[in-house]
């Protein structure tokens, strides 16, 4: 019976480190910082993260800036419905920062596309 029970524990060990568990940062689009006072005139970065999709896989992607200017407000906001499952979180940087890396997931069989804008001063 333990031999059994310590199977059980082995395979759900080795299916978490096979198919990777999920970032507890990533979201379905980012909406961060004091972006209601964000003029366009700050605006020191934008980006249109597409990836179209791929039978039977899932699409990754990053996206960076670095400047001088401190960021305020970022938004990552997806051009498809959250149903399709794909997911966004700020890997490095961000608020506060002269620099954010943004990463992007799909799920199996969908694409992703994003629109990105970053407001620094």
């Amino acid at each position: 019976m333990k031999l059994i029970y310590l199977i059980f524990v082995a395979c759900g060990l080795s299916c978490k480190f096979v198919h990777g568990v999920n970032d507890p940062r990533e979201q379905f689009e980012i909406r961060d910082g004091y972006c209601t006072n964000a003029v366009m005139g700050d605006l020191v970065f934008q980006d249109h993260v597409h990836l179209t999709r791929i039978p039977f896989m899932t699409r990754n992607t990053t996206t960076q800036w670095h400047g001088d200017k401190n960021i305020y407000c970022i938004l990552a906001l997806s051009a498809k419905p959250a149903s399709k499952g794909s997911t966004v979180f700020v890997k490095e940087g961000g608020l506060g920062h002269s620099f954010v890396t943004l990463e992007f997931h799909s799920t199996k069989n969908h694409g992703l596309e994003y629109s990105v804008q970053v407001f620094g001063n």
